[in-house]
């Protein structure tokens, strides 16, 4: 620990939450900066993979340890104040103090970094507590879930997004009976255009899960326990119930604070990610993650950034601002990928629900085609699914068994640089029977959107 006489000639940073952010900066500063840091985290546990936690439940990875990163003794070591398990009720900007456990604490610059919580539907929240209905947020959350379902019969996950498919194909390879059901008409909508997610719930079908879409639950039942869940005028037995049906930015504190909260829920935020209040931009207010709105690239309208690599990139920016600075995060494309068993599915940009709510008209072009030659062992069947608009490309979704995510970074790059349909049609591949098809099925995507447009040359 640092002793009294260096600590007072740091400034004091202080950190609300725990999560990708949070500790990312902790650790980034107090290697480059030099900072006094205090870190308030709600949670029981120190850094973990939020995301690994589906697959240690599915089986995929040994034991829920095997996903802490960091313990606390790493963060006490260096010099880093961790306060797990404590909430901040308040934040006084004039002041410059916040209020955690009936303690004040000044700051110099403060980072708020408070994640996301559960979106949980009013008419599911009588039921929500009932015994053995769980949502999926902590890694204690993990650990409930995986116990009760090792005795499970039957399990309802509602919600259709990557969670809860995720979730679903976990519960079935544990042997339940597995129902997920989603309001919308397809899954993963968020993500995917719907004759790609048909490819999903094949799968899924395939792998033991009963998918029910277009149905949006009434009730979860039961005394104490959880016994069924209402869908129409019928009732589906459950021994266990996981609501996935998204996640709202925690951002109570900021907007009890006086800090400006945007159309998306979240946080707004300039370029160095710096807080509104009605006095402008606070320069020692800072704020990353989920809980901070962000700006689509394609749309240009504001968004929420709810991936880990994001909240790291975030934390990167802010981390520059307070050490060296000044920096700046500009728009996204939000490129995600997901591994769902056997089934690896990504997507960048922007999807076709997405152009027509933003007024975009788009020309897509699919192709199917395989990882490897079809001579050479073990290929597998990938989908691609290009957007264009204005011969720009916007949007990509891919699925297949291999060979996704480094698709969908190079389709990421490729919509930043503004990369057209001719440029994607002369593009060159590299080749070889292991690894690829003589001609990437990414060409003969551009090129059925080719055969689709106007654009096209006489």
């Amino acid at each position: 620990m640092y002793d009294v006489e260096t600590t007072k000639k740091k400034d004091r940073l202080l950190i609300i939450g725990g999560g990708a952010v949070g500790l990312a900066l902790a650790t980034s500063v107090t290697r480059h900066g030099n900072y006094a840091i205090t870190v308030f985290s709600s949670d029981s546990h120190a850094a973990y993979s939020q995301c690994g936690m589906p697959f240690v439940i599915s089986g995929e990875i040994g034991d829920f340890n095997s996903l802490i990163l960091r313990k606390k003794e790493f963060f006490e070591e260096m010099g880093i104040d961790l306060r797990l398990n404590t909430t901040v009720d308040s934040i006084d900007l004039e002041d410059r103090s916040v209020y955690a456990n009936g303690e004040k604490y000044h700051f110099d610059k403060l980072v708020i970094a408070t994640g996301s919580r559960p979106a949980i539907p009013d008419n599911l929240r009588p039921g929500s507590q009932l015994e053995n209905v769980f949502t999926l947020r902590t890694l204690v959350d993990g650990m409930r879930i995986d116990r009760a379902l090792e005795s499970a019969g039957s399990v309802v996950v509602i919600g259709g997004g990557g969670i809860g498919v995720e979730l679903a194909l976990a519960s079935a390879k544990k042997g339940s009976r597995t129902l997920l059901v989603n309001r919308g008409e397809s899954l993963l909508s968020h993500n995917i255009d719907p004759d790609m997610a048909d490819i999903v719930q094949e799968y899924l079908g395939s792998m033991g899960v009963d998918v029910l879409t277009g149905h949006e639950p009434r009730s979860i039942n039961g005394h104490e326990r959880v016994e069924s869940v209402s869908i129409g005028e019928e009732e589906f037995p459950a021994d266990v119930v996981i609501i996935c049906t998204g996640v709202i930015p925690e951002t109570w504190l900021a907007s009890e604070t006086g800090i400006e909260i945007g159309a998306t829920g979240g946080i707004i935020v300039n370029e160095h990610l710096q807080v509104m209040t009605a006095h402008g931009h606070d320069p020692d207010v800072y704020c990353g993650g989920e809980c901070a709105q962000l700006q689509n690239l394609v749309t240009g309208m504001p968004m929420l950034g709810q991936l880990a690599s994001t909240a790291r990139r975030m934390a990167g920016v802010i981390r520059d601002n307070l050490v060296s600075g000044p920096a700046a995060f500009g728009p996204i494309v939000n490129p995600w990928v997901s591994a769902i068993g056997d089934l690896q599915v990504g997507n960048v940009g922007i999807t076709t629900r997405e152009a027509r709510q933003h007024g975009i008209r788009i020309v897509s072009g699919l192709a199917t085609g395989t990882t490897r030659a079809d001579y050479y062992p073990g290929p597998t069947r990938i989908f691609i699914k290009l957007l264009f608009s204005d011969r720009k490309l916007v949007g990509a979704q891919v699925i297949g068994g291999e060979g996704v995510k480094e698709r969908i970074d190079g389709l990421a790059l490729a919509i930043r640089k503004n990369t057209t349909l001719d440029d994607i049609l002369s593009t060159e591949t590299c080749y070889t029977p292991p690894l690829s098809m003589l001609v990437d099925p990414l060409v003969f995507a551009a090129q059925g959107a080719l055969k689709k447009t106007s654009w096209s040359k006489k």
